[in-house]
């Protein structure tokens, strides 16, 4: 018999059994691999409107998104009862928007103990439903048992699409869904809630910012109510009435609790936040535990609304206390206060700084006002008018790098710099921060015409932009409304204070009469440094000069000469030569180099005035102050060197009489109008000078062939030395003691040291007595003779200057006063 064909047919009969039986627990023969959501492939989580989580038991958890991407939660509590209460509370646009990326991304995967059987894998029923939506489209994943293994663990699902198709999910693939990454067992009891969803922050506002998205304030506690609206970037008191602006800052160090600006209140109340989801009590038993009841007079309503319109009202009660001692691993809760946010159940513990001074500051607000005179961008300041006894200094910022200008008196050279550190002081004064003392009720009394001590105007970007034709002196053209101080009133240790802002706001003050600039500066007087004149206010700046660019130097008046420096140094001394130009019996002598040196340092460097007396002198005044063009007292002018700019190539100075201090004198420099005072010390380094050459030895030591020393007879006879070079150049002594030896070094060190000794100062007269020139033998006698003829003689007599010095006479100096 052939079995061959009846073992086929049974064959196949079988297969197919196998495929019915198969089939009998799917619906579908295919496994996805491409995505879980089949029915919103290709929707990105920016497009998803809903997510609703449904747990075994009926309840659910619905996530909307709202205006703007953000989310609301909704669900239900059981009250103590039994009843059920819905809720409403913002949701973690953040959290959600993970949940739903993940849900779109995930993926089935391959698992060994998957079957077909969804009871196996706690799938019939599921415990928990995840639904996406997106405007007509839905999608369901159905999530049953999460198996072991961590990052490597699996949760069983089915989907809408597949409802009867158990499949595996990587565990880590829907992780925003979890609680943690570790947990096994039923995924409803795994899964996030509606804790975990809510929003931390007890406000619509970023709690890094501190308070920067604000718009509006509003607190109430103990009948009080204190509110702020932001208005153009500035905080401005709504309660109380005209109060003006809070200060943004506060003070750098306060005390304990106290809150003196924005910055510090708006940070710690928009920093409140719960900061897990054990911190939501959704049934307290009774309000009054968490000092949130309501008729509590020490309770806080704070009402806050963010830049975009979003308004959000919370309650806040008592410290939150310490937990009792003992429990493990449970520290108390530091910096906690209990808070209830308006229409939504429930209590929150939410994280706080110190907040202890909330109260006082709704009932005194005091703290919170602004106490600084000018809280202005001081960049933008161009524009300067201070008024002092009726007169008026206008102070301009202009040219291409912006500098302050004096305008409005062209005889004096306007515009003309400014002194950079009066007005930046002026400035530094005005603009201190938190210097107002208090606030106290307008009276016009504070202002009377007598009391007025200064008015000062400042221009905050309030001029225009000048035609680049223009000529570059015509004074700016104002376009805007100046900011107006005016300084009235002492009293006491305080100035009254007038403010009056571009739009027209109005606000009086008492100011220090001291005021501390910086951190680490000296007090300075306010009103001294507010009201300067134009004289106090012009730039103490001289036209100075290098003096190794100064070629001639020429002095009239109280003394008459003139100087000019040789191209060539001095070969003697390979120092500047400076020769005697005038007078005419001085032509041609050399001048002391250092002499000179120094004066033209000293005029040189000397780069400020003393003070400024007159900035439009009339004739009559400058003869008063000695400074007529026929009655100079001294006028010194410094010639430049060629090839500096030829529109610069002199200095001129002119000195007058001496003021009512006489170590004073008045003085000019050519090129501007104003009088100034210098210390006399400079006229006097021009008008009584010596200059004559002190290196009064200029011989090369090379060049001596004979020396000869005599005198300083102690012992009752002379010593008389006599050396000269031989025929080799080696110095000889031709007459000495007997057994005298002679060193040639030594005859050379001294050589060298008389050739660039300096005199140390000339004294009138012929040499005398007391001089130690009475006796020949008692003084030293030397003489230096030179090769091809010509010698140099001094001698040294007395010692002076307590052993310091010695006077001495010279062959080379005039023999009317040659000591």
């Amino acid at each position: 018999m052939n079995f061959r064909l009846p073992a086929i047919l049974f064959a196949t009969i079988a297969v197919l059994g196998v495929v019915l039986l198969v089939l009998s627990f799917s619906d579908d023969q295919d496994t996805p691999t491409d995505v879980l959501m089949e029915e919103l492939a290709g929707l990105k989580a920016t497009d998803i409107d809903t997510v609703q989580i449904e747990r075994e038991d009926g309840s659910i958890l619905k996530l909307t998104r709202g205006a703007k991407d953000r989310w609301e939660a909704e669900w239900e509590a059981t009250e103590a009862d039994g009843t059920k209460k819905p809720i409403r509370a913002r949701a973690d646009a953040a959290a959600v928007g993970e949940l739903v990326a993940a849900l779109l991304r995930a993926k089935p995967t391959t698992y060994p103990g998957l079957t077909t059987n969804p009871a196996v894998h706690g799938l019939q029923p599921a415990n928990l439903r995840v639904t996406l939506r997106s405007a007509d489209k839905a999608s369901t994943v159905n999530l049953g048992d999460v198996t072991i293994g961590g990052a490597d663990g699996v949760a069983f699902v089915t989907t809408s699409t597949r409802p009867n198709r158990p499949m595996a999910v990587a565990r880590a693939s829907l992780d925003p869904l979890f609680r943690n990454q570790t947990g096994v067992g039923k995924a409803v009891d795994l899964a996030k809630w509606a804790p975990e969803f809510r929003v931390k922050n007890i406000f619509a506002a970023d709690t890094r910012g501190a308070g920067e998205d604000v718009s509006a304030l509003k607190l109430e506690a103990r009948g009080k109510t204190l509110a702020l609206d932001k208005v153009d970037g500035i905080w401005k008191f709504v309660i109380p009435m005209e109060w003006g602006s809070a200060d943004p800052t506060g003070a750098v160090v306060a005390t304990p609790g106290a809150i003196t600006g924005m910055t510090r209140l708006l940070g710690s109340l928009t920093s409140l936040q719960a900061l897990a989801p054990v911190d939501f009590v959704e049934n307290p038993k009774d309000l009054k535990e968490y000092g949130l009841e309501p008729g509590n007079p020490d309770l806080v309503r704070v009402e806050l609304k963010n830049r975009d319109g979003e308004r959000s009202v919370a309650f806040i009660g008592k410290p939150v206390a310490a937990l009792p001692p003992g429990l493990p691993g449970m520290p108390p809760p530091a910096g906690k206060v209990w808070v209830r946010i308006e229409g939504q159940p429930g209590v929150i513990r939410a994280n706080a700084g110190d907040l202890s001074g909330l109260i006082r500051l709704i009932e005194n607000p005091d703290p919170l006002r602004d106490r600084t005179l000018l809280a202005i961008d001081r960049s933008r300041i161009e524009g300067l008018d201070v008024t002092v006894g009726g007169q008026t200094t206008k102070l301009r910022k202009t040219g291409a790098t912006p500098m302050w200008q004096l305008y409005g008196n062209p005889s004096a050279g306007d515009p003309q710099p400014a002194a950079p550190q009066v007005v930046n002081k002026l400035l530094d004064v005005l603009m201190e921060q938190r210097t107002i003392k208090s606030f106290p009720a307008a009276n016009p009394a504070n202002f009377l015409p007598g009391e007025i001590k200064a008015e000062v105007k400042l221009w905050v970007d309030g001029f225009e932009t000048p035609d680049p034709k223009a000529d570059a002196k015509t004074e700016p053209k104002v376009k805007g409304t100046p900011i107006v101080l005016i300084f009235g009133k002492r009293e006491g240790d305080a100035i009254f204070v007038r403010r009056t802002l571009s739009n027209g706001a109005t606000a009086e003050f008492l100011m220090p009469e001291k005021v501390k600039t910086g951190l680490n500066g000296d007090p300075v007087d306010l009103l001294a440094t507010v009201a300067q004149t134009r004289l106090d206010l012009l730039d103490p700046t001289l036209n100075t000069f290098s003096p190794e660019l100064v070629a001639t130097m020429s002095v009239s008046g109280a003394a008459n000469y003139q100087l000019q420096r040789d191209e060539k140094k001095d070969a003697s001394t390979n120092a500047d030569k400076w020769t005697f130009l005038a007078p005419a019996d001085k032509k041609g002598q050399t001048a002391d180099a250092g002499t000179v040196a120094e004066m033209l340092r000293i005029l040189g460097t000397t780069q400020s005035v003393s003070r400024f007396v007159n900035e439009s002198p009339t004739p009559e005044q400058l003869s008063t102050y000695g400074l007529a063009a026929d009655s100079l007292r001294l006028k010194v002018v410094i010639g430049l060197k060629a090839g500096t700019d030829p529109a610069d190539k002199e200095r001129i100075y002119e000195f007058g009489k001496e003021t009512t201090d006489p170590n004073s004198v008045y003085a000019r420099q050519v090129g501007r109008a104003a009088v100034f005072t210098v210390p006399k010390l400079l006229f006097d380094r021009f008008a009584n000078v010596d200059l004559r050459d002190k290196n009064i030895f200029r011989f090369d030591p090379a060049l001596a062939n004979a020396l000869e020393l005599k005198g300083w007879g102690g012992g009752g006879f002379v010593v008389e030395l006599k050396f000269e070079k031989n025929k080799d150049a080696v110095w000889v002594a031709t007459q000495a003691p007997p057994g005298y030896q002679v060193d040639p070094a030594k005859v050379n060190a001294f050589l060298d040291l008389l050739s660039s000794t300096r005199v140390k100062s000339f004294v009138p007269g012929m040499p005398t007595a007391e001089q130690g020139f009475g006796d020949p033998k008692q003084y030293l006698q030397i003489t230096v003779r030179m090769q091809g003829g010509g010698a140099l003689a001094l001698n040294l007599g007395a010692p002076a200057d307590s052993g310091a010095a010695f006077y001495g006479w010279s062959s080379w100096l005039p023999q009317t006063t040659p000591v």
